[in-house]
């Protein structure tokens, strides 16, 4: 099966989208506002999608940068490996529900400033243009057996548009996560 490239960024659109024009012009309060002492606030899970973007968009670059341009006419099929599969099942929200609760690694922890939430936003937004820049110019690279390292180190890599796929997963579990988050703002 062909990777549908078009189909991912549509994805990762909807994302930009939807942070752009719910939540960048949502009062600092409702952005800081907390469910409990063990949730993170819609601003925190922001910063923890800039975090995750520190650790994979370098990543990206030199994987599409390295590869050699497709033939004309001809479409990189789709690879998965297993452990890319079921992150990305694992990652996927059914409905307005995460499927599974996960602790996150210490590295990816929110970093957030009161003061900043517009610097927080602006840079996801930065991240989310770069991001999509990157899967526009993978439409047109031979990525056939090329993976990059997930979080976890060189040990656990997925091919490239898994790993494109894996992030959005991970946003779109977020996005249930933040809209939780605004929702039961006072």
């Amino acid at each position: 099966m062909e990777v549908n490239f078009e189909q991912i960024l549509q994805q990762s659109n909807k994302v930009k989208n939807y942070i752009k024009s719910d939540i960048a012009e949502l009062p600092s309060d409702r952005l800081n506002w907390k469910i409990s002492d063990k949730k993170w606030s819609a601003i925190e899970v922001v910063s923890h999608l800039n975090r995750v973007y520190e650790k994979y968009l370098d990543n990206f670059e030199i994987a599409i940068s390295g590869a050699p341009k497709l033939p004309n006419g001809q479409f990189l099929e789709s690879q998965h490996t297993i452990i890319g599969r079921m992150s990305i099942y694992a990652m996927k929200p059914k409905g307005k529900k995460r499927r599974f609760k996960m602790k996150t690694f210490d590295f990816f922890n929110p970093i957030t400033e009161p003061d900043k939430m517009h610097e927080t936003l602006d840079l996801f937004l930065k991240n989310k243009e770069t991001f999509n820049e990157l899967i526009k110019r993978a439409r047109s690279k031979n990525l056939k057996d090329i993976k990059i390292p997930t979080a976890l180190g060189q040990k656990v890599r997925f091919y490239v548009p898994e790993c494109f796929q894996f992030i959005l997963a991970h946003e779109d579990r977020h996005l249930v996560q933040i809209a939780e988050a605004v929702e039961k703002a006072h």
